[in-house]
């Protein structure tokens, strides 16, 4: 049942931290959000790693380890964040949703796709033009999208990476390693792209987004996703994407007034029916 609950935290945590990114980007800048981020939930993890006796990662395993947290904690979160600024956070979780279509391609080479599992990659990607295709309230920002897709690709890569690689500490102990790290990596980068903050100050609602996503967003849902990737096939692993994007789009909707356009909700469709047709495919047939 470890796995379900770890399953349950990604996708409604991570669905619900799309539109707490927008909120905190209100007044902070995307670097500045992702330093403070993941400076605090490193340290928090951390601790909750020493406090729970967790063993840390073993020095042979420590760099790959870095290089999958870079660009998964650092790299790809602080580009998702930027692309917030120009699309609403219902459709940068849609954007990347097929998470699990990335993972299986690039799985191909030990675990070949079925002719289902190649409906499935179509499926996927014709999702996501649908959801970048233009609509009544205006063109989504290309740029942006495509910044938003290609990012899911580099998370999915990363985490395959570290799945291979890193074979030694705990979860909480791995994951607050690769975040500090990050955090600190980024707080050196921060001067030379816009500082912490837009305008010098930070409202209530910007830091309460930002506590939110330094406790639910990183400490759980990253946890609960690394936990994922050992145990659970990758392409199933990923599956969390299947339930996020309808929690970021309907909170979007409630709360922030996003529009619920046609091309978002078939775009939305067609990627769950691919993110479907994979868990299917994906299952170990019975001897």
């Amino acid at each position: 049942m470890l796995a379900w609950f770890a399953f349950i935290a990604c996708s409604l945590i991570w669905g619900s931290t799309w539109l707490a990114h927008k909120w905190a980007l209100v007044d902070f800048t995307p670097i500045g959000l992702g330093s403070l981020r993941f400076l605090c939930a490193g340290l928090l993890c951390l601790l909750i790693a020493r406090l729970t006796g967790e063993s840390f990662v073993r020095r042979e395993h420590l760099r790959p380890l870095l290089i999958a947290g870079f660009i998964m904690a650092g790299l790809a979160n602080v580009l998702t964040a930027w692309s917030l600024l120009y699309i609403p956070s219902g459709v940068g979780a849609v954007l990347q949703a097929p998470i699990p279509v990335w993972l299986a391609l690039m799985t191909l080479n030990k675990e070949p796709l079925s002719r289902a599992g190649w409906i499935a990659v179509f499926l996927g990607f014709l999702g996501v033009a649908m959801v970048m295709w233009p609509s009544d309230t205006g063109p989504i920002d290309p740029l942006a999208a495509t910044v938003c897709v290609l990012t899911a690709g580099a998370w999915s890569w990363a985490s395959l990476y570290q799945r291979a690689r890193v074979h030694s500490g705990g979860l909480f102990a791995n994951a607050g390693t690769q975040m500090l790290v990050s955090g600190v990596l980024g707080t050196a980068l921060t001067p030379l792209f816009g500082g912490f903050t837009t305008h010098g100050s930070v409202g209530a609602t910007a830091w309460a987004a930002a506590l939110y996503l330094v406790v639910g967003g990183s400490c759980v849902a990253f946890a609960s996703y690394l936990y994922l990737t050992r145990v659970w096939h990758p392409a199933r692993a990923g599956s969390f994407a299947y339930v996020n994007p309808i929690v970021a789009v309907l909170i979007g909707w409630w709360l922030a007034d996003e529009a619920l356009t046609t091309s978002l909700i078939v775009g939305m469709a067609i990627i769950f029916a691919a993110v479907a047709v994979l868990q299917v495919a994906a299952r170990p047939k019975s001897v």
